[in-house]
C-alpha cells in the first residue's frame, strides 16, 4: 500500500492523525476504504487509522459465499431487487463496467485473508433499509463487533441507496447527515480511547 500522502504531509496539511485518523467512503468508496483500512493494519501503517466511517457500504460480494451463520441474514438484495436509485439492473450495469476480480479480497474485504477483521479501528455504519447492499453493512458490523471491535450503526429505514442525493430536502436526508457528524463524533471519542 505505501505511506498515504495525508500521513506523509500531515504537518504541512496542519493535521495531527494521533488525534484522530479517520478514512471514510460512500458505497463503491465504502468497499475502498475498507479495503485501505484493512491494509493500513496489516502494514501497521503509523500513525495508524484511528476509525473508519463507512457509508451504504458493498463489502460481501457474492452473499453465496457468506457462511452458514451469515447467508441466512443475507436477504436485500432479494428484497430490494426492485428499489429506487439502486436495484439490480443498476447494480448488473455497474458491475458490467467496474468488472472486477470476484475472487480477490480486494473486492470483498468481508472475506479478508490471514488477520481477518481483528484488529480494525473502531467502525461506524451508515446503513439503507431499501437498499440491495443493506445487510451488507448489517452483517460486516455483527462481524466486526464478534471480534471485539467498536461499531455504531445508524439505519434509515424505508429509504433508498443513495437517497440523500436524489432527494436532499427529505428531513431524513437532513438527518442522514447529523448522523454522520455525530458518527465522525464518536470515532474520534472511541479512537483516543482504543489506542
Amino acid at each position: 500500500m505505501g505511506r498515504p500522502q495525508v500521513a506523509t504531509n500531515a504537518s504541512a496539511l496542519g493535521a495531527t492523525p494521533s488525534l484522530g485518523f479517520i478514512i471514510a467512503g460512500t458505497s463503491a468508496g465504502a468497499n475502498l476504504a475498507d479495503v485501505a483500512a484493512h491494509q493500513a493494519r496489516d502494514e501497521k501503517l503509523s500513525p495508524p487509522l484511528t476509525g473508519s466511517l463507512l457509508i451504504i457500504p458493498t463489502v460481501i460480494g457474492d452473499p453465496r459465499q457468506l457462511s452458514d451463520k451469515y447467508r441466512p441474514h443475507h436477504l436485500s438484495h432479494e428484497q430490494n431487487g426492485e428499489a429506487p436509485i439502486l436495484n439490480s439492473k443498476m447494480s448488473a450495469y455497474f458491475m458490467h463496467h467496474y468488472a472486477p476480480d470476484r475472487e480477490s479480497h480486494l473486492y470483498k474485504p468481508f472475506f479478508w485473508p490471514g488477520g481477518g477483521h481483528a484488529g480494525m479501528p473502531p467502525t461506524c455504519f451508515l446503513v439503507c433499509g431499501m437498499d440491495p447492499l443493506r445487510d451488507d453493512g448489517l452483517i460486516y458490523e455483527e462481524a466486526l463487533k464478534e471480534v471485539g471491535v467498536p461499531t455504531k450503526g445508524y439505519m434509515y429505514p424505508g429509504l433508498p441507496h443513495g437517497f440523500t442525493s436524489m432527494f436532499p430536502q427529505l428531513p431524513a436526508a437532513e438527518q442522514f447527515v447529523k448522523d454522520g457528524l455525530e458518527g465522525l463524533q464518536w470515532l474520534l471519542r472511541e479512537g483516543k480511547a482504543t489506542s
